[in-house]
C-alpha cells in the first residue's frame, strides 16, 4: 500500500503530455530542485535562473488568478494560478503583477495601509491563457533574483514537475560525497562503537564510488550525502531517488515525487539532524514520527540486520532526469574491540560527555592516559530498555548507549570511576503520543505536547556563560536547552518568568543565540511569563530592547513619482513596521529585510508643491524612530 501514491504519480508521468509552457523566455536553467534540502522543510518547487529582475513570467496553461500575496518574507510577491486541469501554480519572488492584478493589490494595500496582504480574487476575476504574461520576475522575499515555480495537485500537494512532462537539460550524474552507517541502538555497533560513522567515498569510475570496509553488528541504517551538480558547478541540486540494496534485496527507498504542507517539516528527520556538522545525510530509514510521503515508499523501516558473513550494500542515487550514481559499502561482522586493556596502572583523569544521536543517549568517558578499568554507568530511574554498560572504544575511551524504557519521565545518568570527577546529568524524557507535560528547569516552564517528539525527545537545561555578543541588555541568565539540534514536530513552549529590574516590561522579549547574534524569538506575554513557541532548542535569554530603530540614507527625488527609499535597521527585536507619508499622504513602501531597505512602490502621484516626507519605524518592542526629509522641488539638485 505504501507504493500506491508513487505508482499513481508515475502513471501521470507516463500519460502526461508536455502541455505546460515554460514560464520564462530564457534558457531552462534550474538553481534549486524539487524537495531539496532547506533548513526545517523541503523545497516545494523548482527555482529558475532569471539573471536579474523584470523578466516576463508566463502562465504555463489556461486558468485564472486564485490568490495573490505580498510579504517582506518567504516568497515575497507571489501569484497563484488555478489551472483549468485542477492544479495550482505558484510563482514567487516577483517584482510586479499583470496590470489588473497590480491595481487590485494596490487598492487592498491602501485600504489596509499595509504592504503585507493575502488576497483571494473571485473565481474567474482574472483569467489567464497559456503563455500569457502574468508577472515580472524579481527579488522580493528571501534570496537573490530568481523565479520560484511550484505546481500543486488538486489537493494542494506540491508535486515533482517532471511527472507532468516538464523537463530541462541535465547531463550530469549525482555526486556521492559521504556515506553514513548508523547503529539502530546501543546493542548494535559500527566499527566497534555505538556512534554513527561518516565514511568518505572514492570514485572508481564515472558515477561509481566505493567506501572502506565497515564492521557492523546488530541492526544498522544507512544515509547518503549526495548532490546533483548543475550549471557547470555553479549550483548543486537535490536528487530524485535514493535506494539501499543488499544483494538482490531492496532495504529502503525514498522518492521525491510529492509533498504535503501538513508534514513537509518532517524534513528535519529526513536528513540526520544530529550530524549536520559532518554532512547532509538523507537517512535511509524511517525516523519515528516521519510520515511524509517521501518516506512511505518502502515496506520496511529501513534498518538492516547484518549477516555474520561479509556482504556488500549498495546505495543508488538518481536525479530527476534519471542520471545515476552508486556507492558500494563492504560490510563485515563486528566483533567489538579486540584489543587487550592496558597492562599498566591507570593514572589518567576522565571526562564525561553525554550526547544524543537519535532517540537514545550516548555517554562517553575519555581518559588523559590509557585506562585499564572501565567506568560504571549508574541510572537513577526506570531500568534502561537497552544498553547501559560501557564498552571500550580504544585505550582511553569508553562508550555506553542508553535507550530509556517507554514511559520514563526522567532519569539521572552518573558515571562512577575512581578518576572521574563527580558528575550527574538530570534528563527529562518525552515519548511521542505520551501525555502532555510541563516541567520546570532553571526557572523556565517547558511544555511538551504529545506530538512534539519525533519518537523521543530529551531535555536538559543549564545556565550558559559563553554566548554571542549582545547589543541590548540581558535581564536574566542565558539558559541552554539541550540537545540544541533536537528535531521537534509540534512546537514546544518555553515560559520564562518576568524578570525584575526592567525599565519597561513591554520591551522585554525572549531571544535565541544563533551563534553570531541574538534573534528575537517572538515571545508572547501570559500573566507573569514570557512564552515562546518553538521547534528549536538552544540558548535563550530574556532581554530588554531599549534601543529605537535607526533611519538613514533617505533618498527622494523630484517629480510626481520619484524614487523614494531609506535604510532602516534595528539591533534588538527587529523592524516591525515602517510608515512613510508625504504631506500626510500614506505611501506604499516595500521592505526588503535582507538589504534593510524600504522603497516606494510608485503607485500614485504625489501632492503638488513642496513635499515633506516623514519616515516612522517601529521595532518589535514598540520603540519608535522618526525622520523628516524635505523633497527637492523640480529642477533642484539634492
Amino acid at each position: 500500500m505504501a507504493l500506491a501514491p508513487t505508482i499513481a504519480l508515475l502513471g501521470l508521468a507516463a500519460t502526461a503530455e508536455p502541455t505546460y509552457a515554460w514560464p520564462l523566455d530564457l534558457p531552462k536553467v534550474l538553481t534549486s530542485s524539487f524537495a531539496e534540502y532547506r533548513a526545517g522543510r523541503f523545497h516545494a518547487g523548482i527555482d529558475l535562473r532569471t539573471g536579474g529582475v523584470g523578466k516576463a513570467v508566463r502562465a504555463p496553461a489556461d486558468g485564472c488568478v486564485s490568490r495573490v500575496r505580498c510579504s517582506p518574507w518567504g516568497y515575497g510577491k507571489a501569484v497563484y494560478l488555478r489551472l483549468d486541469d485542477g492544479r495550482t501554480v505558484v510563482f514567487g519572488h516577483l517584482d510586479r503583477f499583470l496590470p489588473p492584478v497590480r491595481e487590485y493589490v494596490y487598492q487592498a494595500q491602501h485600504a489596509k495601509q499595509s504592504y503585507t496582504v493575502d488576497l483571494y480574487p473571485a473565481p474567474g476575476q482574472f483569467p489567464v491563457g497559456r503563455g500569457q504574461i502574468v508577472a515580472a520576475s524579481g527579488q522580493t522575499g528571501i534570496g537573490v533574483p530568481h523565479l520560484h515555480y511550484e505546481i500543486r495537485d488538486p489537493d494542494e500537494h506540491p508535486i515533482n514537475p517532471r511527472l507532468l512532462g516538464i523537463t530541462w537539460p541535465d547531463a550530469s550524474r549525482p555526486v556521492i560525497r559521504k556515506v553514513l552507517v548508523a547503529p539502530a541502538g546501543p546493542d548494535s555497533s559500527v566499527n566497534g562503537d555505538v556512534l554513527p560513522v561518516a565514511l568518505e567515498t572514492r570514485r572508481t569510475a564515472t558515477g561509481t564510488y566505493v567506501c572502506d570496509r565497515v564492521r557492523v553488528s546488530g541492526r544498522v541504517g544507512f544515509g547518503l550525502d549526495v548532490i546533483d551538480p548543475a550549471n557547470n558547478g555553479q549550483n548543486t541540486l537535490g536528487v530524485h531517488t535514493v535506494r539501499t540494496v543488499a544483494g538482490q534485496d531492496e532495504i529502503f527507498r525514498i522518492s521525491h515525487d510529492r509533498l504535503s504542507y501538513d508534514n513537509h517539516r518532517n524534513q528535519v528527520v529526513s536528513y540526520h539532524p544530529f550530524l549536520l556538522g559532518q554532512g547532509r545525510f538523507l537517512v535511509q530509514w524511517r525516523w519515528p514520527g516521519n510520515v511524509c510521503e517521501v518516506y512511505q515508499q518502502a515496506a520496511t523501516d529501513g534498518w538492516y540486520t547484518a549477516p555474520p558473513e561479509p556482504v556488500e550494500v549498495r546505495l543508488d542515487a538518481a536525479d530527476f532526469l534519471g542520471n545515476q550514481a552508486v556507492v558500494t559499502v563492504p560490510l563485515a561482522c563486528d566483533q567489538g574491540d579486540q584489543s587487550s586493556p592496558p597492562a599498566e596502572r591507570g593514572v589518567g583523569q576522565g571526562g564525561v560527555d553525554v550526547r544524543c544521536v537519535g532517540t537514545w543517549l550516548v555517554a562517553t568517558v575519555r581518559f588523559s592516559a590509557p585506562e585499564p578499568d572501565a567506568p560504571v554507568l549508574e541510572i537513577d530511574g526506570p531500568p534502561a530498555a537497552e544498553g547501559g554498560a560501557f564498552r571500550r572504544v580504544d585505550a582511553t575511551t569508553f562508550r555506553a548507549g542508553v535507550v530509556p524504557a517507554p514511559g520514563t519521565g526522567n532519569l539521572t545518568l552518573r558515571v562512577v570511576h575512581a578518576r572521574v570527577p563527580a558528575n550527574e546529568r538530570h534528563i527529562f524524557v518525552f515519548d511521542r503520543d505520551g501525555p502532555e507535560r510541563t516541567v520546570a528547569v532553571e526557572g523556565v516552564e517547558v511544555g511538551v505536547k504529545p506530538r512534539s517528539p519525533y519518537g523521543r525527545l530529551f531535555l536538559r537545561a543549564y545556565p550558559k556563560t559563553r554566548v554571542s555578543r549582545r547589543s541590548i541588555p540581558m535581564r536574566g541568565p542565558a539558559i541552554r536547552f539541550w540537545p540544541p539540534d533536537s528535531p521537534i514536530d509540534e512546537p514546544v513552549e518555553l515560559a520564562f518568568p518576568m524578570p525584575p529590574g526592567a525599565s519597561n516590561a513591554d520591551r522585554l522579549g525572549v531571544y535565541r543565540d544563533t551563534g553570531s547574534y541574538w534573534a528575537s524569538a517572538s515571545a508572547q506575554r501570559r500573566g507573569n511569563r514570557l512564552v515562546v513557541s518553538t521547534r528549536r532548542f538552544g540558548t535563550y535569554a530574556v532581554m530588554e530592547d531599549t534601543e529605537p530603530p535607526v533611519i538613514a540614507d533617505i533618498v527622494a527625488g523630484p517629480g510626481a513619482r520619484p524614487t523614494i527609499a531609506a535604510t532602516v535597521t534595528d539591533v534588538g527585536s527587529g523592524v516591525a513596521d515602517v510608515t512613510v507619508t508625504c504631506n500626510g499622504q500614506w505611501l506604499l513602501m516595500a521592505y526588503d529585510p535582507e538589504r534593510r531597505r524600504v522603497e516606494w512602490e510608485q503607485d500614485e502621484d504625489l501632492p503638488e508643491g513642496p513635499k515633506a516626507l516623514v519616515v516612522t519605524v517601529t521595532d518589535g518592542a514598540g520603540n519608535t524612530a522618526t525622520a523628516e526629509h524635505n523633497m527637492a522641488p523640480p529642477g533642484d539638485r539634492q
